[in-house]
């Protein structure tokens, strides 16, 4: 017993928190970094995020700014994740980075930089094709001209039947991430019967 206590002492502080002691915080959220990051996106989640490799070999998970794309399982996620992955593939992304959300991901406004022609607003053309709603709860996000160019391509979007807006009446994301929260949860079932009753 006494050669192990040398490496069972270290450990008692460890197991402390199991035994209801006090346990350390959560680490805080990585820091916002500073200015514009430029980089190549390397894997798309979603519509509406994506992995970049930064120039300096800094991996980052993003959020765009600005909009909120369909769920998966919800009517036309998957063209909006196939866009996504066509927007970004094969140029030099850069990125504007505004915060942090609760799920730590960086939320960013992000430009597709071509090899010829202008850089692409990747959040706005989602918007514009159809394939994402202007995420209006966020205004504070966005610039005023940047809100304003998102709703008009929303609304435009809408009037051309574009993408999701086929349907008169699409349920946005942010709706369906609601009622699923509210949602009941499914019975438990009944325990076997032991059959001494």
């Amino acid at each position: 017993m006494a050669l192990l206590a040398p490496v069972l002492v270290p450990l008692l502080p460890a197991c402390a928190g199991a035994a209801g002691a006090a346990v350390a915080p959560p680490a805080a959220p990585a820091p916002l970094p500073r200015g514009a990051l430029h980089g190549v996106a390397v894997q798309v989640q979603d519509g509406d995020t994506f992995d970049l490799r930064a120039a300096d070999g800094r991996r980052f998970r993003v959020r765009l700014a600005g909009i909120d794309a369909p769920e998966r399982g919800q009517p036309f996620a998957d063209q909006a994740r196939r866009r996504l992955r066509e927007l970004l593939h094969g140029v030099r992304v850069r990125l504007d980075p505004i915060k942090r959300d609760p799920f730590d991901r960086l939320v960013a406004r992000a430009w597709a930089r071509p090899v010829r022609g202008p850089e692409i607003d990747v959040s706005l053309a989602l918007v514009q094709a159809g394939l994402a709603w202007h995420f209006t709860r966020y205004r504070a996000d966005q610039t005023a001209d940047e809100f304003d160019r998102y709703a008009r391509a929303q609304e435009q979007a809408r009037q051309a039947r574009a993408g999701l807006w086929l349907d008169p009446a699409p349920e946005a994301p942010w709706a369906l991430r609601e009622r699923t929260r509210r949602a009941p949860a499914a019975p438990a079932p009944p325990a076997p019967r032991s059959g001494a009753d």
